[in-house]
This record gives C-alpha cells, structure tokens and sequence, in this order.
C-alpha cells in the first residue's frame, strides 16, 4: 500500500506540470535547497558551425534529456523535506467509501510533500441532532466517533497514521465570568451559544484550545482527527459548532510558543494552509460556471454575501458556502498574509497536491471565461484592499516609483513620467500597501486633445508579492471598470504570453518592436490610429 500510495503521489505531483520557478517556490518553503541539473559535458555538445538535421535532433535529445534530470531530482527531493509545515483541515461529510477513499489518499500525500494535516470533523448529517442538544448527545458522539474511526481506517489502508481525539483540544468557560483584556475584546475571542442547555447559567460561552497533544501526535507521525466535542467547567462534554474549533485552533497556534516544539521539524506552528474538504465545493459564481476561481477576501466578502442574497438557489446547492466562507475569513485573520485557504469537493481533494506545489489556483481567474475551464474549487485569500485613484495627489509617490522600478527593474525618469500623467491620467488602481498597481491614462485619438482611448499605461506587481493573486486582482478591476481597453509592450517581454492569453488581438506596430494589445470590440475599426498614436507615447524609463 505504501509503495502505491508513493506512486499515486508522484503520479499527482507530475500531473501538476509545475513550473520551474513554482517548483523551485515549493522546495524554498520546505527548505531543501533546489538542485540545478550538472551541465552536459563538452565532449556531448556537438561542435558545429552550421546547423543541420543531426545536430539539431541531439540538441534536442540533451534538453529533453536535462528536462527529465529536473523531474527525477524534484520527485527525490519530495522524499527528503527537512521542515513540515501545518494545515488547518475541515473534513465536512458525509462522503460516499469512494470518496472518502480519496480524501484519505490525498490525506496521506500531503503529509508526504510536509504539510502536517491537523484535522476537525464535521458532518452536514450532525446539524439536527445538534440542535437538540444534551438530550442526544450520547448518541451524536457514537456517530462522531463512528466517523472518526472510519477516517483513521481510512487513512491506514493509504499507508498513513491518524488517531482520533475526543475531548482533549476544547474547553468551555462561561462567558460572563472571564475577565478579557480590553486589547481582546475587538473580535479576539468567539462566543456562541451552546445547544439546549448551556453552563451554569444561560450565557454565551468561550471556547479555549489545549495544544499539549500536538507534540506527540507530530513525533509519533500522527493525523490528528479532532472531534468537535468540548469540556465545560463542570467537566461535561458538549458539542461545538466545528468552524468556531476552527478559528480557536487559528488563533491558539498563531499565538502559541514555539518553544516546545524547536526539536521538531516544523518551523512554525502557524497554519500555511486552512483546507475545506466537502461535497459541494467552492463558493458559487455568478459569472462562470461552477465555482470561484480565486477570492480576495478583503475586497470581495460583502460582494459574496449580497451574491447569495440575489441567488437563492445557492442556500440549497451551497449551503455551507457563507458559513465556511466566514469561518476562513476569521482564521486567516489570525495568521500571516502569505498564509491561504482552499475549499475543494472530496471527489477532488487530489487537486490539494497541486495547489500545496504551487500555491495558486490551477488556472488564472483573470483568464477570458470563454477559454478558461469551469472548476469546483476555490482558492481565498485574505488579501489586500483596493483603491482607486483618480488624481496623482493621491499617491503615495515614493512608494508608486518604487513599485514600478522593482516591478520592472528598471529606473523610472519619474519627473518626465509625472509630468505626462498630470494630462492624460484616468485611474491608478492599487492593491494593500503599494504591492501592485495599474496605470490607465487617456489617450487623444481624433486629435481634439481630449483623451478618447483608455490606455493601459503600467502594470506593476511587486516582486515580494509575487504569486499571491495580485496580478488577477488588478486585471478584473480592469475589466469591470474598462469594457475597452489597450496597451503595448516590447516584443521580447516575457510576459506577453500573460497579455496574449487575456487580450482579443495584437498586432505589431510597424517600424517599431511594440506589439499592440487590446481587448474589447472598439480597438477593430481604429487600429490605424490606435498605431499612430502608441508610437508617439514616451518611453517611461532611462
């Protein structure tokens, strides 16, 4: 089983197709340092003057040859992590054996590739029993632990390790009696009502976590598999809601010392990951078929909630949507920004694999919806506002030039640059605290010096922000705020790939090493103009 298991993984991490760069990503965060392939011995290299059909075919043969030496030492590199990293996993069932096969599978692999799983159950099937309160609770918990027991026996077949925990990681104290510092009482500590009867009095309760069985279940190479089952003050276990565990768990290792833990591999007990596994997904959209691609919470959440206003027949196919979508909003706000959440059908946990690898959605969400596939799973992030400027006074310049020229990497002759955008600037769009930005100027096309064409004039991403999402943030800005629009670029940029796959045409400008791209319907009947007047704009940089 073991054996397969490995072959299984390698098999999903292939299908991956990561690249080099997110490859290269991977093995940074795990801490193995990235192994260049030895270069080709000269004696190999055929010495030729001209090139012919034999000496192409075994250049060709060496690059397939090095392609395929990169593979084998990123898959041997995947059986030697040096530092595990943990995941927050909510396993939300019920799931059919074949599922829950899979979810155990793909359980197994991540602990492989280093992410250490730490798991709280739930069940859609627990909601009315719960509602009951105490007077099935003996029952409830045999079915929690049915559950659990099932997962473990799950997870083993896999060649994994797991070991269920009943009431060891939450305690409830009452409320009303905990004095809370002040610098606690803005959304630090969560409440909620216990089913039925509550503690000694009918107040809220506070749900405190114990870390102590952490360190064993990580040194004895075992998945923790968390009931949702807390001691009150009279030792009594009772119920509680699975996403509040969730946060408290968030909040609890994000605060906690890693002193205890320093022989240990993991680095840090602050979550990297914050996973969903249920049956119906992501959060719906109203755009694309299937699920959101890719969610910056901070800019989208009220959007989010008003879409499920507006589309009731989510509440039946989605109906945990908003729930868990809140859930993941409160723990990434314990947790660092580079930390991301997932929630994924459990006929598709193996796309866990690939996300763990390279930190992103499968596919951009900027891409056009008429050449991008419909997907089941969302990635989220806790992201970064977005502001709009309409007027340079505005912006932060310092911190606006220096995210263009890291962006870039190249000197911006930013008195010149100023001085062209005080004419023709429309909007600059910025994310969080200058981590990207989009420049949009209008352009005078019939020469009556008032700027008719929107002219996507900069886009820049800083380099440390890189693979967070940024870019696709700015780019549906763009397009939500520009049915039209245009831009050029140099015909060697590495990113024209990016600008090719979201434009509608390009065409070379004649004369010049600019490729024109545009999307919308208004560029076709103009592009001769359109020509004219990208060859007169200014070059930005020294």
């Amino acid at each position: 089983a073991a054996l397969e298991t490995e072959r299984d993984l390698i098999f999903e991490v292939l299908s991956t197709i990561p690249s080099r760069k997110e490859a290269q990503s991977f093995l940074k965060r795990f801490s193995i340092p990235y192994m260049k392939p030895p270069p080709i011995p000269k004696s190999k290299v055929p010495k030729v003057s001209l090139p012919d059909k034999k000496s192409d075919l075994e250049l060709k043969n060496n690059n397939t040859k090095q392609k395929e030496l990169q593979k084998e030492q990123f898959i041997d590199s995947l059986f030697s992590i040096e530092f595990d990293h943990v995941a927050l996993i909510k396993i939300q069932g019920p799931f059919t054996p074949l599922h829950l096969k899979s979810v155990a599978k793909t359980l197994v692999h991540l602990q492989k590739l280093g992410l250490m799983s730490i798991v709280v159950l739930d069940n859609d099937d627990w909601k009315e029993m719960i509602k009951e309160g105490p007077s099935r609770f003996n029952e409830l918990r045999a079915w929690m632990i049915k559950d659990a027991e099932n997962i473990s026996e799950a997870i083993e077949i896999c060649g994994g390790n797991s070991i269920p925990i009943y009431d060891s990681v939450f305690k409830l104290t009452n409320g009303t009696n905990n004095l809370i510092p002040k610098k606690d009482t803005n959304k630090q500590h969560r409440y909620f009502k216990l089913p039925g009867r509550t503690l000694a009095t009918d107040v809220d309760a506070k749900i405190n976590v114990s870390v102590h069985w952490l360190k064993w279940c990580y040194e004895l190479g075992q998945i923790p598999l968390i009931l949702p089952i807390a001691l009150d003050g009279l030792l009594i276990q009772r119920t509680i809601p699975p996403n509040s565990g969730l946060i408290e768990l968030s909040r609890a290792l994000s605060n906690h010392s890693n002193a205890n833990f320093m022989h240990l591999k993991t680095p840090e007990l602050e979550p990297m990951k914050i996973i969903v596994i249920n049956s119906e997904g992501g959060i719906p959209s109203e755009d694309r078929k299937g699920s959101h691609v890719f969610i910056n919470i901070q800019q989208e959440y009220d959007y989010l909630k008003q879409s499920y206003k507006v589309n009731p027949h989510w509440n039946f196919t989605h109906p945990t949507g908003l729930e868990n979508l809140e859930m993941i909003k409160s723990c990434l706000e314990n947790l660092p920004s580079t930390s991301s959440a997932i929630m994924v059908p459990a006929y598709s946990s193996a796309t866990l694999v690939s996300n763990l690898i390279t930190d992103k959605p499968r596919f951009s969400s900027s891409l056009p919806l008429t050449t991008s596939p419909s997907t089941t799973t969302t990635v989220l992030r806790y992201g970064a506002p977005v502001i709009f400027h309409h007027s340079l006074s505005t912006i932060n310049i310092p911190s606006f030039q220096s995210l263009i020229e890291k962006s870039f990497r190249r000197k911006l002759n930013i008195d010149a640059y100023l001085s062209r955008l005080k004419d023709c600037l429309d909007m600059i769009i910025v994310v969080g605290d200058y981590q990207g930005a989009v420049v949009v100027t209008m352009e005078d096309v019939e020469g009556n010096k008032k700027g008719d064409l929107p002219y996507l004039d900069k886009i820049a991403v800083a380099p440390n922000s890189q693979g967070m999402g940024i870019n696709d943030i700015l780019w549906k800005q763009l397009q939500l705020h520009y049915p039209n629009l245009s831009w050029r670029s140099r015909g060697d940029n590495t990113v024209n790939k990016w600008y090719f796959e979201r434009s509608d045409g390009n065409l070379r400008i004649p004369g010049t090493n600019w490729v024109m791209f545009w999307y919308g319907s208004d560029a076709i009947d103009k592009l001769h103009l359109y020509t004219d007047v990208f060859k007169k704009i200014p070059a930005s940089f020294f």
